[in-house]
């Protein structure tokens, strides 16, 4: 094969680019994680096209590099998307050998082989391919149903006064809406009652407490006084997900807000959508990669559910791959929450991202994933890198 169409050269950076603390929680409620290590990945053909990919990353750099190790010399047309061959070495799960009549049907296995890596390395692949094509992201991967991805601020737990100083600076950027993140025994109808006064009636709020409502008889009260409210347009996963019976229960109380159900691991999707235990889903592809995820919000679709692409509060590159997946699938209708360009210290690519009326436009600014990476800006930011 030539090697025009082969991954000729990677370069890649283990960066941590901190969260703005001042709007990403309230200290007294034990402010939020300073953002975590990210690896920026930069594929290369015979060509010099070049591809990026983003992601988080808790691997040690033994490992990252065994990877990256794997990847010069390999075809293009070889790389399958879904489910990238990555692992060094065969795992259990590969095992017995290829000659063996009880060879495991790895097809089957997914959940079971998926690097951690896949995603990132997925990102770079298909944002080269992309460019390669000379089109944009979003037409590789289907076409795009709009140039524009709704998409609401965030913020952490927070008190209900600095939750005004976070609604005010949202309307300032030209969000509509907001998503946080709390806990039962948070102050939540003070804070939401702070939000309904800085906002107006028309900012809605998504409520994330990640499982930590705990059980629906001592949260139902708090719920059903939020929903009252008006202004909870979105209830997100307030239980743990293994409690579906109680997401269906609540989910019949409500008169306001929509229940939303995030689908991690991915494998819990046919369990969620057969118990009808959700109106809409959050569905990430930080572990499962792009395609996977486009596979399972085609899959919501069959079923009628709007959903949204979950966010990691990611550098820029990432974000801009998630806003053009977005914008090809046609129920990615509810509001993301691809801000982390505006609540981390950079973005680390040039190109600004632009905020209408609560969507942020799909960036365009050349083909692929439409952003242009600050390599001059990693430095700062960047822990170790690797050159092959």
């Amino acid at each position: 094969m030539k090697s025009t169409s082969c991954i000729t050269a990677i370069k890649a950076w283990r960066v941590s680019v901190p969260l703005l603390e001042e709007w990403a929680a309230s200290p007294e409620m034990g402010g939020h994680l300073n953002g975590g290590h990210r690896l920026i990945l930069r594929l290369e053909d015979g060509e010099g096209t070049s591809g990026w990919g983003e992601g988080a990353t808790g691997l040690s750099f033994e490992a990252i590099e065994a990877v990256l190790k794997r990847l010069p010399g390999t075809p293009l047309a070889s790389l399958r998307m879904q489910m990238l061959e990555l692992h060094p070495e065969p795992t259990y799960f590969h095992k017995p050998p290829g000659n063996s009549p009880y060879s495991p049907d790895h097809a089957r296995l997914k959940h079971r082989l998926r690097h951690p890596l896949q995603a990132v390395v997925e990102m770079a692949a298909l944002d080269l391919l992309a460019r390669r094509a000379r089109v944009p992201l979003n037409v590789l991967m289907g076409g795009a149903w709009r140039d524009r991805v709704p998409t609401d601020y965030w913020m952490g737990r927070t008190t209900p006064g600095m939750a005004k100083q976070c609604v005010e600076r949202g309307k300032a950027l030209g969000f509509r809406g907001i998503k946080l993140k709390t806990t039962l025994e948070d102050p939540n109808i003070e804070r939401m009652e702070a939000i309904l006064e800085a906002g107006g009636p028309d900012w809605h709020v998504t409520v994330d407490p990640n499982g930590r409502f705990y059980r629906l008889d001592d949260a139902l009260p708090t719920i059903l006084e939020m929903d009252a409210l008006g202004n909870m347009g979105i209830l997100e996963d307030p239980f743990p997900r293994f409690h579906l019976d109680e997401f269906v229960a609540v989910r019949r109380r409500l008169k306001n807000a929509r229940l939303v159900l995030h689908i991690d691991p991915p494998e819990i999707l046919h369990q969620v959508v057969a118990a009808r235990a959700a109106g809409g889903l959050n569905i990430d592809s930080h572990t499962q990669g792009l395609t996977a995820w486009r596979l399972q919000a085609g899959i919501a679709d069959q079923f009628n559910l709007p959903v949204w692409h979950g966010s990691g509060l990611d550098l820029g590159i990432a974000t801009a791959a998630q806003l053009h997946i977005a914008s090809a699938t046609p129920n990615c209708q509810l509001p993301g929450d691809q801000v982390g360009p505006w609540l981390r210290e950079a973005s680390l690519v040039k190109t600004p991202f632009t905020v209408e009326d609560g969507h942020v436009l799909v960036p365009g600014d050349g083909d692929g994933i439409g952003v242009a990476p600050d390599e001059d800006a990693f430095e700062r930011y960047t822990s170790k890198t690797w050159e092959l």
